[in-house]
Formats: C-alpha cells, sequence, structure tokens
C-alpha cells in the first residue's frame, strides 16, 4: 500500500523548520551560555576581586525573567524573512498560497512553543540556584504566573508572546514583499501591532507595569485573557492571509 501523501501545509513547514533547524540550535546555545557565562563571571572572586557581593546584583531579581527580550527579537527577524526568502520557491514548486500561510503558521506555532518550553525550564532552574544561596527569586515585571511552580502559566504567556512577536515580523517581510520599500517602512508599525496587543492583552514585561502601576488598570481575569490572546494569535494570522494570499510572485535578481 502506497504511503499516504502529506499534506502540503505540512510539506512547506517540514521545509522550513528544517531549513531554519540550525539557526534556532545555535541561538539557543549561544543564549543560554551567555547567561551561565555572565553568571559565572559575576560569582568568580579571582576575576571580579573578594570585595565584590554578587548578591547585589543577583538576590531578589529575576535575570531568566529578563531574559525573553532576546527571543522575541530573534523569533521576529526569523518572521521577517519567510516570506522574500520562501514564497516564491514555494510557489514556483506548485504550492498554494494558501498552504503556505498554513505551513508557516504551523512553523510560528512550533518554534513559539519550543522557545516558551525553554523559558519554562528556566525557572525552576533559576528557582533552584537562587534557594541554593537563600536568594528570593522575584518578579519585576506583572506576569499571568507568580513564581516558578506555574509552568503551565508561564508557557502560555511566552507562548503567546513569541507566536506574536514571530507573527509581527512576518506582517513586515510580506508588506516589503508586497509593496514598494518605501511603503513597507509605512507598514511596519501598524505591522507590530500584533506583538503590541499580545502584551497588553497578557499586561507582561514593561507593558503590563506601564497599565497597572502608572494607568493603573487592573489586571484582566484569566479566562478572559486566555480568550483575547486566542483572538490576537488568530487575527494575527488572519491579517498575515490577507497580506499575501493575492501577492505577485516577483522574480528573484542576482
Amino acid at each position: 500500500m502506497s504511503e499516504k501523501r502529506k499534506h502540503p501545509s505540512l510539506n512547506v513547514a517540514t521545509h522550513i523548520i528544517y531549513g531554519y533547524r540550525w539557526q534556532l540550535i545555535l541561538y539557543w546555545v549561544i543564549f543560554i551560555l551567555i547567561l551561565a557565562g555572565n553568571a559565572i563571571i559575576t560569582h568568580s572572586s579571582a576575576i571580579v576581586g573578594n570585595d565584590f557581593d554578587a548578591s547585589d546584583i543577583w538576590e531578589g531579581s529575576s535575570v531568566w525573567e529578563s531574559a525573553s527580550v532576546s527571543p522575541k527579537i530573534f523569533l521576529m527577524i526569523i518572521g521577517i524573512l519567510l516570506t522574500p526568502l520562501s514564497l516564491a520557491s514555494f510557489v514556483s514548486s506548485g504550492v498554494t498560497r494558501r498552504h503556505f500561510i498554513g505551513g508557516v503558521s504551523i512553523v510560528i506555532s512550533a518554534y513559539a512553543a519550543i522557545s516558551a518550553l525553554i523559558m519554562t525550564l528556566g525557572y525552576p532552574i533559576e528557582q533552584l540556584i537562587y534557594d541554593m544561596n537563600g536568594w528570593p527569586q522575584e518578579l519585576q515585571n506583572p506576569h499571568l504566573f507568580t513564581s516558578s511552580s506555574q509552568p503551565g502559566w508561564i508557557f502560555f504567556e511566552y507562548f503567546c508572546l513569541f507566536f506574536a512577536y514571530f507573527g509581527s515580523g512576518w506582517l513586515i517581510g510580506s508588506g516589503f514583499y508586497r509593496f514598494h520599500w518605501g511603503v513597507g517602512i509605512l507598514l511596519t508599525l501598524t505591522s507590530l501591532l500584533p506583538a503590541m496587543a499580545m502584551e497588553a492583552v497578557l499586561s507582561s514585561d514593561w507593558i503590563g507595569k506601564l497599565l497597572q502601576t502608572v494607568l493603573e488598570v487592573e489586571r484582566t481575569p484569566h479566562a478572559v485573557v486566555v480568550l483575547l490572546a486566542i483572538i490576537v494569535v488568530a487575527l494575527t494570522v488572519a491579517s498575515n492571509f490577507l497580506m499575501i494570499r493575492h501577492v505577485a510572485i516577483k522574480k528573484k535578481t542576482f
């Protein structure tokens, strides 16, 4: 019996994930090594001297919490590259734009999930290190979670954030591909709306701090947050669909 043919969207997703696999792996390896290196250097008396008190930097403040900024930007950059570098090749091979959009949506979900899982695992590891040194693990910004013992909410928050930033990057790249570069620049700010909307919905990071401390906006119940986050994810994919469903395929020039 012949093997069942894989859906075109899955083929697109498989090829893109395979093509960017080393970028993702190397990014996270380098990222984690840099954080670990900073910790080692900070705690090494041979480097910083015996009079240096590492607790002045590390005690009471979660370093891993601030680490999410870099992966957001990394995933956004990959998103920017997807349409300009991949759309023409897939369409010329017989893949429809609709299937390309479906495949990229799978890629975004997979990369967001992988990155969110790494962030989720980082909190209990950091908690263990802090406990060994007698430091409290205090979060500096609002989150859906309050401690490392809530992996479900940690994963959900970071998955949604990474998906939105990746999706915003995809919109930016699609805008530059479809329109003249001048129009693409103007559309960049609009393309950032999914990322900013997700930050506002989750009330996390600096936007959450601004909403809750400066504007005195109370946090939305978690059930409503989940619903709104799903809506933002859906609108992100829909916006990209509207952007490239009828886009003309440009010939590559070398």
